[in-house]
């Protein structure tokens, strides 16, 4: 009788196996949209540093202290959960120091119910913008926007203002990125150490945070914050995604832009500009960056993403650079969608495109589909910053071909020097291969 059940239930067993599996071949491969995990899978971290270049303390990776300051919170309609102000401890030369944040947290988010969640880092002449953390906390995400510079910020600023009129200055002191490369002070002095220090210090108050899931833990950083972005990606392995935007690291042996030229100024300060420890991590890494951006050119943007072991780019023509701009584009929370939720960009699998006449690939997300693919070229020498003309692309099933022609070559004053290739999806977001120099 035992035997008969046993036999009974294998069989049962094995007809689950048959449509489970014709059900996953029905779907392409791809969990149905109902059920897509939201879980990010367990994985190794580390709570100390995993790279060496700068000597940073094991006591940055435990959860800071923090406050509430009520009276700075910010309230919406339009927001799908809640910002608090706060102030979490980031000690500034061994004296008792607190950085400004908002915290965003979604509505339900819970012990029972984490959420995913986002570092965000401003940029120069920036600080802790809430409407930032508003727009990832709408799509789901616990965020924490810290500032950088021992400001906070006016009720009434927005992320257009000039400084007078976004912030003031923290009870707290704190160093201004204007002593970024200063020989005369001890690297712990500098402003890139406390601002590193501070973005490490709230990552670990996000993982310490009990509505957190902490293996969905990404950062996104803009301009000189997509720089804090790039190196703490190196020195901290806790993060399952970054996102740069503007600016990263590779820029002391860039052939212009005005952060090539402060390296070039402050020699002690290129010990950041290393891509070593990104080339370390397993960290998915995607840079959104204009291909004419006065503070970094093409050459170190796509050296940083060549450097890591995942990672994707995104050039983008006609576009500005500041904080309005990059918190409005949709590339970012896509990549990090992506990552999180199942769903996300179109990536290009031939990143790297070799010769003047070839093919790349690309996968596209459930749902997506690319509307428009593109060359962009230049004749650049390294001479100012780039010009780029550009010469329409036809997709052939998941394949892009390409050519730059005798054409191409005239219209680039005589012989193309760079180049690169980008898609646009039905959605309008973009991603492109790395620029290639000839």
């Amino acid at each position: 009788m035992h035997t008969v059940i046993k036999r009974i239930i294998s069989a049962c067993a094995m007809i689950i196996a048959v449509l489970s599996a014709l059900c996953f071949a029905a779907c392409d491969g791809k969990t149905p949209s109902g059920d897509k995990p939201n879980k990010q899978e367990e994985r190794e971290m580390t709570n100390h540093a995993v790279y060496d270049k700068v000597a940073l303390p094991d006591s940055l990776w435990t959860m800071p202290e923090y406050d509430r300051d009520e009276d700075n919170d910010r309230t919406d309609r339009g927001i799908k959960g809640e910002i608090r102000a706060i102030y979490y401890r980031s000690d500034y030369m061994d004296a008792e120091n607190y950085a400004f944040a908002y915290l965003g947290i979604p509505t339900g988010a819970s012990a029972q119910n984490k959420k995913p969640a986002v570092l965000l880092l401003h940029g120069g002449g920036g600080t802790a913008f809430w409407q930032w953390v508003a727009e990832w906390v709408n799509r789901g995400y616990v965020a924490l926007a810290v500032d950088l510079e021992g400001h906070v910020p006016k009720k009434n600023g927005t992320t257009d203002m000039m400084p007078s009129d976004l912030y003031d200055r923290s009870e707290w002191s704190a160093p201004q990125n204007q002593n970024y490369g200063d020989t005369d002070k001890s690297i712990e002095q500098t402003w890139m150490y406390y601002a590193v220090s501070t973005a490490i210090r709230g990552n670990s108050l996000l993982h310490g945070l009990d509505y957190v899931n902490k293996y969905q833990v990404g950062v996104c950083g803009i301009s000189w914050g997509g720089v804090i972005t790039s190196i703490i990606t190196g020195y901290d392995d806790r993060f399952v995604f970054s996102a740069p935007i503007y600016c990263s690291l590779n820029l002391t042996d860039s052939v212009g832009g005005f952060l090539a030229g402060l390296y070039k100024k402050y020699p002690a300060a290129r010990v950041w500009d290393t891509d070593e420890g990104l080339k370390r991590v397993n960290t998915p890494v995607f840079l959104l960056a204009m291909n004419n951006d006065p503070n970094a050119y093409i050459d170190s943007l796509s050296a940083t993403v060549a450097s890591c072991k995942n990672g994707q780019i995104a050039l983008l023509r006609n576009w500005a650079h500041g904080h309005s701009a990059a918190i409005e584009r949709s590339e970012t929370y896509a990549f990090a969608d992506g990552i999180v939720k199942g769903s996300g960009l179109v990536k290009i699998t031939d990143t790297k495109p070799a010769g003047e006449s070839g093919s790349v690939r690309f996968t596209v997300p459930e749902g997506v589909t690319v509307k428009d693919a593109y060359i962009a070229y230049s004749g650049w020498d390294g001479d100012g910053i780039p010009a780029f003309q550009y010469g329409k692309l036809s997709v052939s099933g998941n394949t892009v071909a390409y050519r730059i022609t005798d054409q191409m070559h005239d219209d680039a004053g005589g012989e193309v020097t760079w180049f690169y290739i980008a898609l646009t999806d039905s959605l309008g977001r973009t991603v492109s291969t790395l620029a290639v120099e000839l």
